[in-house]
């Protein structure tokens, strides 16, 4: 395995469609999920990498693609994190980066300008029902969109279409049960993580009450919030698979920190000996779970290249 690079970013979270347009929403919601651990994101981090300061994107990057590319395609680019970490490092001449809602691409275009970063083209675009930009494209990045998308063949057989002979599609992605449905024996193995914390812990900011059990989401009101969230989220990586030619996948974790860690994340102070030693013994916990064959995990990492 080649050495981590040095010029690693600490990744961020990205905005989709429907209520994901409402930039207090996507602001609030980047610090109740699990991945708001600094500690979380260092474990998720040596699972791909082997560095704990080396996150995803880096790493794909450096493992998957060569240097001097001409252009890459964002897709689902909300806060527009992912294009500005990818332009920061020089590898792309030019990079396209599209999202579903007008203020998402306004906000991210601001983004890259107070930042100085430049050769960002910007779209309004809708993945389920829109021509992509034309490519071709050494490289299309989609994190935590796709699980949005009910139209999975046609988007991927448009994302082959644009990527250029030896490009190459990286998502980083929720792929766990179709609207967080988890069975009887996951919900329990997360209520049995859930009862050794302490009140202080529990506190949910979204009821305003101290989370004593965790309940299977209610479908109904799911797609009453939002009907793409978690549309076809089982299929993935197994049409990933089937229209693409995997060069790699990567374990992202999240079967038991993902549900355990929703909303109650923001209890546990960062840099607290005692907060982050919990934390670090239930990420220990999911990755020994997840070896052992035990726990899937939520999310997974896909390197793909175009079939001949």
């Amino acid at each position: 395995m080649p050495a981590p690079p040095a010029d690693c970013d600490i990744c961020g979270r990205v905005a989709a469609p429907t209520r994901w347009d409402d930039g207090r929403f996507t602001s609030h919601l980047e610090s109740l999920v699990w991945t708001a651990s600094p500690v979380v994101r260092r474990y998720l981090h040596a699972l791909v990498s082997g560095d704990p300061a080396c996150d995803w994107l880096t790493w794909a990057e450096h493992a998957h693609l060569s240097a001097g590319l001409d252009r890459a395609l964002v897709l689902g680019c909300g806060s527009g994190w992912l294009e500005r970490a990818i332009a920061g490092r020089g590898r792309f001449r030019s990079i396209v980066a599209c999202d579903f809602a007008a203020e998402t691409i306004s906000r991210a275009r601001q983004a890259a300008e107070a930042e100085g970063v430049g050769g960002i083209e910007y779209h309004v675009l809708d993945l389920e029902n829109e021509a992509l930009p034309e490519g071709p494209f050494d490289a299309v990045f989609a994190n935590d969109v796709l699980h949005h998308i009910k139209g999975l063949e046609p988007l991927y057989t448009r994302i082959h279409s644009v990527l250029a002979p030896r490009g190459r599609l990286i998502f980083n992605e929720y792929v766990g049960p179709n609207r967080f449905q988890y069975s009887d024996e996951r919900m329990a193995l997360v209520n049995r993580y859930l009862r050794v914390l302490p009140d202080r812990l529990r506190w949910d900011p979204l009821t305003g009450k101290l989370l004593w059990k965790r309940e299977r989401a209610d479908v109904d009101q799911l797609v009453w919030d939002d009907p793409t969230e978690a549309v076809r989220s089982e299929d993935v990586m197994p049409l990933a698979r089937r229209f693409f030619r995997p060069e790699k996948e990567y374990l992202y974790g999240g079967g038991l920190l993902n549900p355990l860690l929703f909303g109650i994340v923001t209890n546990f102070r960062a840099g607290d000996p005692w907060d982050d030693m919990l934390i670090s013994r239930f990420c220990a916990a999911e990755e020994r779970l997840t070896d052992a064959g035990k726990l899937e995990p939520d999310f997974r990492i896909f390197v793909g290249a175009r079939r001949n």
